[in-house]
């Protein structure tokens, strides 16, 4: 399959989901206008679902590569990288060494490529072993044990702050006994949340977990099945948070100036916007899992610039990868 090599506005006619602040440049979007003395925008690039593959496979590592490069090229330079989750493809199924090296490759690839500060945010395919029967469910690597010890994370859940906004990066993954998963906000985190909300609530806010809060995308089939009965919609608890309505609660108790919370898990654009908040869902560097285009979102990233009154802009950015084969 070949890449699409799209323009930018030709990519957003054929997008079927994705709101106006794509179009050109960079349009800013929240209340309050900007002022002449405000220094420049904070400059975020936000690179979800990598999915380095086991041996190379696909060319993953070679299009890993290609990504950050590409990130590495932007004028002006970006302040930071977050990465939405999903580093790798295969850790699920691998024993504890394998799972090892290629998170590490990732780790070696991501240092040799770019010198920006980077964070990270939990994915569903960063569980290590829980589709191996054969590995040991009490070694510390087991599940999430890895990525926290490789990352060198206390937790999966922190905040930081620069430029004048407040990051909080939060772990919406649920491991379920049989080895699925399952998209949810565990207890201690809405604490967290509530709790970091609640000091300086006037700080303009991100907030990023891997499975998605809100999307329609499962609806129009763009990823997942869902079942209809009439105006009743059943999605499938692993492509979509089961309690978000609760973290929605949290926001709006708080009454925290919360602009953006960012998510990917499901490899498609989507902007939605719900009482000044924008839940944005950033497509995939690895696209349709390194194969191509996923229904017509190229493999990318997003480039956002966050301004310190809170208002923001945001491009997508393919970065030209052609698929193997």
């Amino acid at each position: 399959m070949t890449n699409l090599n799209l323009s930018r506005r030709q990519f957003i006619s054929r997008t079927a989901v994705l709101a106006g602040s794509m179009a050109a440049g960079f349009p800013r979007i929240g209340a309050g206008a900007s002022s002449q003395s405000n220094p420049g925008p904070l400059r975020l690039v936000f690179a979800t679902d990598s999915h380095l593959m086991v041996n190379n496979a696909l060319n993953s590592g070679d299009g890993l590569i290609a990504c950050l490069s590409a990130i590495e090229e932007i004028t002006p330079k970006p302040d930071l990288i977050l990465f939405g989750g999903d580093l790798t493809h295969e850790s699920r199924q691998l024993d504890f060494p394998a799972a090892e090296q290629l998170l590490d490759r990732f780790l070696a690839i991501l240092k040799e490529h770019t010198g920006l500060p980077t964070f990270f945010t939990f994915g569903n395919r960063d569980l290590v072993g829980t589709r191996n029967p054969s590995v040991s469910r009490d070694d510390p690597r087991f599940g999430k044990g890895l990525y926290r010890a490789r990352l060198g994370l206390q937790r999966l859940y922190y905040a930081f702050e620069r430029g004048g906004w407040r990051f909080i990066v939060l772990d919406n993954v649920s491991p379920e006994p049989d080895g699925s998963y399952i998209g949810e906000f565990a207890e201690e985190q809405l604490a967290f949340l509530r709790t970091e909300l609640g000091t300086r609530p006037e700080t303009p806010t991100l907030i990023c977990g891997h499975i998605p809060s809100v999307s329609v995308l499962p609806h129009l089939t763009v990823r997942g099945i869902t079942k209809t009965q009439g105006t009743s919609i059943a999605t499938p608890a692993s492509l979509v948070t089961v309690n978000t309505a609760v973290f929605h609660t949290v926001l709006a108790e708080t009454k925290a100036n919360v602009k953006l919370v960012l998510a990917g898990h499901l490899h498609h654009l989507e902007q939605i916007q719900i009482d000044g908040v924008t839940f944005f869902n950033a497509g995939a560097v690895c696209g349709n899992w390194w194969k191509g285009v996923h229904k017509g979102c190229p493999e990318g990233f997003a480039l956002f610039e966050l301004h310190n009154d809170g208002t923001f802009g945001v491009e997508y950015r393919p970065y030209g990868w052609k698929a193997a084969g």
